[in-house]
């Protein structure tokens, strides 16, 4: 195995190092909250489009997605990109205009707006659980990418990570976040280009083919209704729920929304964004598809023990130096461009539906501002703590998908109460979050596939709240009729 030379560390921290100045630059531009959370509105909507497709792609995209395909997987999850055009129409169509004429920063305010305060709560701390989560899965995946390559500790690699993600975020709020996943999804594209130029150099077109043929690496379609199987039907379905959830209810997506001048532009950013990644995830999948072919060749080579680890492991051992330090570049841009958008929502919302919703005293704009700034390096600190725990994970796409599940269970079907031109009682929503965790747990204790999750609890949380709409809306009318009842015969009494 080649060790990581010189150049490549140079071309590393000459990355980083960037990042890290952006951050600085953004902080000038930084006096208020506004500022720091959505960039008082100021920022060009090809450079939001391009950031909100920085956050949804990841490192789960870029080393997450060719583990998929090069292992057991095989092309199965490909189903699922052709139905982010319904995403996009769904967000721009009823979702994105709603919170811009709400004029919300947190998108958790809109639910408060109407439903209930309660609804504004559950929705802000379910974002804040999986915030945590996805922070710390991708900030261990990406490590885990880094360490192949460099052989350095994983521990050591995943603080220093943290730390540097930490500082540029916590200096320039959102503007530095969206100009440097902005950069970084032109990094990472570039990388996977460069390394899938590689890899045919070695392993011809033709060649390719037949080997992913005869070992069924082009499986796409699984006809099944097996519910506790991953079976096409089931990945879309979970495609169709989960996207519209990740741009309608997370608040790492939504809030670009607002950093953009109109409605129509930030419309125009969602295209950008969900189009953008139809043709990126069928790159990645490939390059799994001819990193098996390449190994299938090659079979004399001693592998690494995750599929996780294949892309980074081919990469500093086939590319040349200098090269080899841009793409691994680009897992840490894959890494950053999610995990800085998190840290900063996280931030957004707790300052928003937290501290300044229930402030007991009226506090300066740069008190909230320093507490921001102060949440996002406490954000920093448990991602760090908890991504230590997930380094035994196998397939972090399928872990990520579960976390996911558990942690945003219901926040669709509340969200689409909401959006209803009716009134939704604040004790039916609750019943219907309830309702859908119920269905949850057993649904787990079934056994019932992952993918089942989301579907299964948002339409349960909809349609259960819809249902009990009526019943609580009338007893709470019939309150104040008995009240006034009780007061009409008081009234008697003393008159009789």
């Amino acid at each position: 195995m080649q060790t990581f030379g010189t150049a490549n560390y140079v071309v590393l921290g000459v990355y980083l190092l960037a990042m890290l100045v952006i951050g600085w630059w953004c902080s000038q531009r930084v006096t208020t909250t506004r500022d720091y959370f959505i960039a008082s509105g100021r920022l060009n909507f090809v450079v939001v489009g391009v950031s909100i497709l920085g956050t949804y792609l990841s490192a789960l995209t870029m080393i997450a997605l060719p583990a998929m395909s090069y292992g057991k997987h095989d092309w199965t999850y490909v189903v699922q990109l052709p139905f982010l055009v319904l995403t996009g129409f769904v967000i721009v169509r009823f979702v994105l205009p709603a919170y811009r004429n709400a004029g919300v920063i947190s998108i958790y305010e809109f639910l408060e707006q109407r439903i209930h305060v309660s609804a504004r709560l559950v929705g802000a701390v379910s974002f804040i659980i999986m915030s945590i989560a996805r922070m710390s899965i991708i900030l261990c995946l990406t490590a885990l990418a880094l360490s192949t390559a460099t052989g350095m500790p994983l521990i050591p690699t995943i603080v220093i990570m943290g730390v540097i993600i930490t500082i540029y975020t916590v200096m320039g709020g959102i503007e530095a976040v969206v100009i440097t996943d902005a950069i970084q999804v032109v990094v990472f594209v570039l990388g996977a280009i460069l390394s899938l130029v590689f890899i045919l150099s070695s392993v011809p077109m033709g060649q390719l083919y037949d080997v992913a043929m005869a070992n069924n690496k082009c499986r796409m379609i699984i006809p099944e209704l097996n519910p506790r199987e991953i079976v096409t039907l089931w990945l879309i379905l979970e495609t169709v729920f989960q996207t519209i959830r990740i741009y309608a209810t997370q608040q790492d997506i939504a809030q670009r929304f607002m950093t953009t001048s109109s409605t129509r532009k930030a419309n125009q950013s969602v295209w950008i964004a969900t189009l953008g990644y139809i043709p990126l995830g069928f790159l990645f999948y490939f390059i799994g598809t001819a990193l098996f072919a390449y190994y299938k060749i090659n079979s004399g080579v001693v592998l690494p023990p995750k599929a996780d680890q294949i892309y980074p492991f081919f990469i500093v051992n086939n590319l040349p130096d200098g090269l080899a330090g841009l793409v691994i570049s680009a897992f840490f841009a894959a890494s950053m461009s999610s995990i800085d958008s998190s840290m900063n929502s996280s931030s957004t919302v707790c300052v928003e539906d937290f501290m300044r919703r229930f402030a007991k005293e009226e506090r300066d704009d740069a008190y909230y501002l320093r507490r921001a700034r102060l949440l996002t390096i406490v954000w920093g600190i448990l991602a760090i703590a908890l991504a230590l725990l997930f380094t035994e994970a196998k397939y972090a796409q399928v872990l990520w998908g579960k976390a996911m599940g558990v942690a945003t269970n219901g926040m669709l079907g509340l969200l689409v109460l909401a959006l209803l031109p009716i009134r939704i009682n604040k004790w039916a929503a609750g019943a219907g979050v309830v309702a859908s965790y119920v269905v949850l747990f057993v649904s787990m204790i079934a056994g019932i596939n992952f993918l089942l999750w989301p579907v299964f609890g948002n339409l349960t949380c909809f349609f259960v709240a819809l249902f009990l709409n009526p019943l609580f809306q009338a007893a709470e009318q019939l309150g104040p009729l008995q009240e006034r009842i009780a007061q009409l015969e008081g009234g008697k009494g003393k008159a009789g």
